[in-house]
């Protein structure tokens, strides 16, 4: 099989087109989740407090500690299995601590006040916005604006899919999520920064060459790299999602998605973005660089 994918020459640029209603699609969705459906934030946004109960027989399943809770006036906003034999509980206010440990068993007790949570969304949204401008600011140095443009596109590209799935799915947006975030961010940079490398080595090999050409031949040389890469991080995280426990769930499901739309991105909307500007805006000079 990978001798296969090695020998494999692949039209990409023709792909381009079908490529870009694919994304199209998957974000406009995505913006249409966001407005009406909105995103399920954890207590680490939105404050409150989070309970890990573990399930004894007293309380065999969710329902029955829901009930419980009714029972005695606790209001919950949410409660959903956890892992093997336990249910998280999330509150708005604070829940007298003392009489859910008498009465369930209560593996972790977490409080979150509003001002630490807004502090946490406002640092949360300032480590992405850095992390993109800095990324930006590296292709430029390192190739030219045009590329730089592609990568950022492709990374906004990435969160925006991710954002679409974990909504869809109804998985929380944390603390996890933003870690997901950033290291997606980084899978994407390192597999786009690949293609270009490789994109300005044949454009000084093959200068005879059109961009076109030189952009399938790139790709198909970077193509059985890219797909092993990918294949062999995604094996590492699924384990994590089936076997990582229901605190590292989210976080597992963001970085499998975020690892197919990295891989995906890099190939399909970093290149195009790319070989449309400079298309476009390049000028020959004779000492131009990719």
């Amino acid at each position: 099989m990978i001798k296969f994918i090695k020998n494999t020459k692949i039209d990409f640029v023709s792909k381009f087109r079908i490529a870009n209603y694919i994304s199209i699609i998957f974000i406009t969705l995505g913006l249409f989740l966001l407005f009406f459906k909105g995103p399920e934030l954890g207590i680490d946004f939105k404050g409150g407090t989070e309970l890990i109960i573990k399930l004894d027989n007293n309380f065999i399943d969710k329902e029955s500690v829901e009930e419980f809770l009714d029972i005695n006036n606790i209001k919950c906003s949410s409660i959903k299995s956890y892992g093997l034999n336990k249910v998280r509980a999330l509150f708005d206010s604070d829940v007298n601590q003392e009489f859910v440990n008498q009465n369930l068993n209560v593996l972790s007790y977490n409080k979150i006040g509003s001002t630490i949570s807004s502090d946490l969304k406002y640092d949360a949204m300032k480590a992405l916005l850095i992390a993109v401008f800095l990324i930006g600011l590296y292709i430029i140095i390192r190739f030219d604006w045009y590329s730089a443009i592609g990568s950022i596109v492709a990374l906004i590209h990435d969160i925006l899919i991710v954002m679409t799935m974990l909504v869809l799915f109804s998985y929380e947006f944390n603390t996890n999520i933003i870690a997901a975030f950033l290291i997606i961010i980084g899978y994407s940079l390192n597999d786009t920064i690949v293609i270009f490398d490789r994109m300005r080595e044949n454009i000084y090999e093959y200068s005879n060459m059109k961009l076109n050409e030189i952009i399938n031949l790139s790709l198909s040389e970077t193509f059985n790299r890219t797909i092993i890469t990918s294949l062999t991080t995604l094996f590492v995280v699924i384990s994590l999602f089936i076997f990582g426990g229901g605190s590292l769930r989210g976080l597992s499901f963001a970085l499998i998605v975020g690892i197919l739309s990295g891989t995906y991105s890099s190939i399909f909307v970093a290149t195009p973005v790319m070989m449309f500007l400079r298309d476009k805006y390049y000028i020959e000079e004779s000492e131009g660089d990719l």
